[in-house]
């Protein structure tokens, strides 16, 4: 019975620590600020895809009215 109740106190003990390391690591990625960049950096991706988006649409009004031209 003395075993049980030891294997049940360190089995608490670890999973304490766990958390304790675990808040820890979320505490110094937070203040790292690193997903308020890599939030900034996504926002910037989608706008440089949706810019590049429009550029290949004008192109391509841009080819089929020198097409239109040149029937003409």
């Amino acid at each position: 019975m003395e075993f049980l109740w030891a294997l049940i106190i360190v089995s608490l003990i670890s999973f304490i620590v766990v958390l304790i390391i675990a808040t820890i690591i979320r505490y110094a990625i937070d203040s790292s600020n690193t997903s308020r960049k890599l939030d900034i950096l996504i926002k910037e991706v989608h706008y440089l895809k949706t810019e590049i988006k429009k550029m290949q649409h004008h192109k391509q009004q841009d080819g089929s009215k020198h097409i239109i031209d040149e029937k003409v």
